[in-house]
């Protein structure tokens, strides 16, 4: 054999190993970054703190349990009741007196800059026709993501003149986001049949009746499969929808060919009801729930929402603190409310309240489960994922830090996106509010690895 020939073999066989040692260490892949939109600002955490999920984990133990399977199989047990729990409903838990209390006076600003004047809040009030509420008992679905709004109505409430809402998404109308495959109970509907009041796992509310379907015995049969799998990515194309993490799909009972998961959706059927549409997904797409709870796979979830940018309640299909939380931890069975006040209590509570910051950093990092442990202030909930250099490190989707503009003192640092900081970002800014920081109004540290059902 010629000296080209073995030399040839020679650097084959390297180029080999080379090869087969890099798959053997094959790191998961750091979050896509969402580019910052121009109101958008950096604080010099975002600079400091490293901004990939993967570094905690391998710090926190990548592969180590956080719950037990069968405390997690518990958890997911009771994340399914209450999931479906809607389905169970005979008759409406919501009066008409608290489904009416909110067109009592007309306040905020409409989409245009104008205020909403009280005829045009009656009108919106006589369509929803609460004389006759409830008025239905029905079982539905979401066919795509549709909006859970306290007003029948798509038209914004906002604080102030909002010219761009996008930088300054806050809807007061907007409750919540729901994601397609949310089980419902339709209690009420409009006068021109455009809305359906609802009470769904997370809220009650009004949503567009064009997003929603009925369903029988028949549909619930063949969709309540008893296995579930939960979307660990955005954007996943079911069918003519898009759905992301948060979504909660059944498992076709039987296996069918290659590697990944038969999920059923919703479709809309004949009429008003909903029909049954089925797709493949793959293990970048979807996991069967509940996914072990191990820092490795919250790092995995919690990497494919990094730097997305907020949205209160849902706006514009984005997330703020709570849906974060709530959305990156659906995947592993854990049940979290929709609000942030609710989440903080979600499990065995440490009050924090009268203490300085520095003492509730110090508090946190000797009694926080990194991946496992919300930390709570006034209305802001955050995960914590371990410390980065001595301080205590939290994963959240964050507005702004309250700062000084000349005479208002009540002005916004716009983050306005999903980042990770200590528990005092903004220190090195000197406008900023000093007798409000993060770090002051934090309240609690919940343990979510001691919830029980």
């Amino acid at each position: 054999m010629s000296i080209r020939s073995n030399l040839f073999r020679a650097t084959f066989v390297l180029f080999c190993l080379i090869l087969l040692a890099s798959c053997g260490t094959k790191r998961p892949h750091a979050p896509a970054r969402t580019p910052p939109a121009p109101w958008m600002n950096i604080p010099e955490d975002v600079r400091v703190f490293p901004q990939d999920l993967n570094g905690y984990a391998d710090a926190a133990g990548r592969d180590k349990r956080l719950m037990d399977a069968a405390g997690q199989a518990a958890s997911d047990a009771a994340f399914n009741r209450i999931f479906f729990g809607p389905w169970e409903m005979g008759a409406a838990s919501v009066r008409a007196k608290d489904a009416a209390a909110v067109f009592r006076r007309a306040r905020g600003y409409k989409s245009d800059g104008t205020p909403w004047r009280q005829p045009e809040w009656n009108l919106v009030e006589r369509n929803a026709r609460l004389e006759a509420f409830p008025s239905r008992r029905e079982h539905a679905v979401t066919l795509r993501n549709t909006d859970l709004r306290e007003i029948p109505t798509h038209e914004p409430r906002f604080a102030r003149p909002t010219p761009n809402p996008k930088a300054d998404p806050f809807d007061y109308f907007q409750y919540s986001l729901l994601p397609p495959g949310t089980p419902l109970f339709i209690a009420h509907t409009t006068l021109d049949r455009g809305w359906h009041y609802v009470e769904c796992p997370v809220a009650g509310g009004w949503v567009d009746a064009r997003d929603v379907a009925l369903v029988d015995a028949d549909f619930k049969r063949a969709y309540l499969t008893g296995r579930y799998a939960a979307l660990v990515r955005d954007d996943v194309l079911l069918g003519p929808v898009r759905a992301g993490i948060g979504a909660v799909f059944p498992v076709k009972p039987e296996k069918g060919a290659g590697s990944g998961l038969n999920i059923l959706y919703p479709v809309k059927g004949p009429g008003f009801m909903a029909g049954i549409g089925e797709i493949t997904l793959g293990p970048e797409e979807a996991a069967l729930k509940p996914l072990p709870f191990t820092p490795g796979n919250v790092a995995r979830v919690g990497n494919a929402v990094m730097s997305q940018h907020y949205g209160w309640g849902g706006m514009f299909g984005n997330r703020d603190c709570s849906s974060l939380t709530r959305d990156i931890l659906t995947p592993f069975g854990l049940w979290l409310p929709r609000n942030s006040t609710a989440q903080s209590r979600g499990g065995p509570v440490h009050l924090l309240d009268g203490m300085l910051p520095e003492d509730k950093e110090s508090f946190i990092l000797a009694n926080g489960t990194p991946f496992a442990s919300l930390v709570g202030a006034r209305g802001h909930i955050m995960l914590y994922v371990g410390r980065h250099k001595g301080r205590a490190a939290v994963f959240h989707n964050i507005w702004g830090i309250r700062v000084v503009d000349g005479a208002d003192d009540n002005a916004r640092f716009v983050i306005g996106r999903a980042v990770v900081t200590s528990i005092t970002p903004g220190l090195e800014l000197k406008n900023l509010y000093r007798k409000g920081t993060l770090g002051e109004r934090i309240r609690t540290l919940t343990t979510l690895t001691g919830i029980r059902f």
